[in-house]
């Protein structure tokens, strides 16, 4: 009856908590963008997150007025596509209390087992393949005691086990804020464990009802630990969070009996109560998959990308390849768009560019390039403008390219020549892995020597915060983006 009881306070957990977080989640959403801090995003699916900054995004920008509010970066969500860009890996300790339900402590007419609270420890590694699963390795140390009128009872007990961790959330619910992720782990493993009961009357080993004294070293038993987990995301690296777990076991002896064992009767368990402290490693990677949701097709950016498409091709007096080449690709958009893949389009990929398509690109390119706050980390909201310098570069072999990065005037003179130098060096080496040749690039930083507009004003220096591309071809400069 006992164990049924605790089995529907977990099931209570697992339902209704990622209920009542999602609705907290969702009021501070729906606050917060009605208060302004929403404005500036126009679809549906950044509507209702726009005031809130994924964790790995949310310090790479934070507009100082309204003016600013269209650079917000887009949100993200996981998509097996983006997979890479994910880190997976995460780490969390645990420290609390433990209450040991065994025989000693069993009474038909308690919920609560009567035995001591011990403090108790554990620690995990796991590997989140994707926002709603993982696997995990985990270790508990658990002392516990316990006492009753005939005897007292102390142990210990080292545990390691193998589980599968679900979020709950991110299972039923899509396209979230996620500051809060509920858990679900169930798993197996082995337990080693000792235990001695004492005569409390006479203070030496109590005996069994065999006559066997209850003192058993080096004790086995299989374990099948149930928890539930809330968790906090206090920023993009490290989360806090309140863990209850159910641990069974398969044998009947945590009290020291070291004959007449009864197993697989379930009768020994342990409750731990913990507060958790996690560790997610980002290794290099831009975002980490704790941090994250999936998310719904965002179709608007693919939707003016058809429409740009079927304008050209409609401004055209002849077919040609280049022509061609789009009405294949108009094809391959519709189908997406019927279809509404699971993934946020941010900008198409040119196959093939002609004449008027190589200025556009290096116009765009020119501050469209994005880089992580005061980083020079290219942004993966950026890849598809540098793709098509990439196949530029390719359909044009005689092409050499210059790359010449700028900043605004805010920092030191040294700092920002720096940041200039080491985001051109960034977007050179994005060109050379995707097979443009290296002794085609060059690359040089100005810092904020060179302005093109006023830093008095915001519009100003976000127009001086550049990368420029002069394009030359047998020494001589055919193009500068502008």
């Amino acid at each position: 009856m006992k164990r049924k009881l605790y089995l529907l306070v977990i099931a209570l957990v697992v339902f209704l908590v990622p209920e009542f977080v999602l609705a907290q989640e969702n009021r501070q959403v729906s606050e917060n963008f009605t208060s302004g801090e929403g404005r500036g995003v126009s679809n549906n699916l950044q509507t209702r997150n726009s005031s809130f900054r994924q964790l790995d995004t949310q310090a790479d920008f934070v507009p100082a007025d309204s003016s600013q509010a269209d650079s917000l970066p887009p949100i993200v969500f996981y998509t097996l596509e983006r997979d890479k860009e994910f880190a997976h890996w995460s780490a969390a300790i645990g420290i609390g209390g433990s209450i040991y339900d065994g025989d000693i402590t069993e009474s038909a007419k308690r919920i609560v087992p009567t035995a001591r609270l011990d403090w108790g420890f554990t620690g995990v590694i796991e590997r989140s393949f994707n926002p709603v699963w993982g696997l995990g390795l985990g270790y508990a140390a658990v002392p516990y005691s316990a006492k009753t009128d005939a005897r007292e009872l102390d142990g210990f007990v080292n545990e390691w086990d193998v589980y599968l961790s679900v979020n709950m959330l991110n299972l039923f619910y899509r396209s979230r804020p996620q500051k809060w992720g509920v858990f679900v782990n169930a798993g197996m493993g082995i337990t080693h464990y000792n235990a001695k009961s004492t005569d409390r009357k006479t203070g030496e080993v109590a005996l069994d009802p065999t006559g066997k004294p209850m003192d058993l070293k080096g004790g086995v038993s299989w374990v099948w630990p149930l928890a539930a987990l809330v968790e906090y995301n206090i920023n993009k690296d490290f989360a806090v969070g309140l863990k209850a777990e159910y641990r069974l076991h398969d044998k009947d002896n945590m009290e020291g009996q070291t004959v007449n064992i009864r197993q697989g009767n379930w009768n020994d368990a342990f409750e731990l109560f913990s507060l958790t402290f996690r560790y997610k490693p980002h290794f290099g990677k831009d975002y980490h998959v704790r941090n994250y949701s999936y998310g719904d097709p965002d179709t608007k950016d693919l939707e003016e990308r058809l429409a740009e498409l079927e304008e050209m091709i409609a401004g055209m007096d002849k077919p040609d390849t280049c022509c061609i080449n789009n009405a294949e690709r108009i094809k391959q958009l519709e189908d997406a768009l019927a279809k509404k893949p699971d993934t946020v389009v941010v900008k198409e990929t040119i196959k093939t560019i002609d004449e008027e398509g190589i200025k556009r690109v290096f116009s765009e390119a020119l501050r469209g390039i994005q880089f992580e706050t005061a980083k020079a980390d290219i942004k993966p909201i950026s890849y598809s403008i540098l793709d098509n310098v990439v196949t530029i570069m390719k359909e044009n072999p005689k092409y050499a390219l210059e790359i010449v990065g700028h900043t605004d005037n805010v920092g030191s003179a040294a700092s920002n020549l720096d940041l200039s130098r080491r985001r051109a060096l960034s977007v050179r080496d994005y060109l050379i892995r995707h097979g443009i040749e290296e002794h085609r690039l060059a690359y040089e930083g100005k810092g904020l020597t060179a302005p093109v507009a006023t830093n008095n004003t915001v519009e100003g220096r976000a127009l001086n915060r550049r990368v420029e591309f002069i394009v030359s071809e047998d020494g001589r400069i055919i193009l500068k983006s502008e």
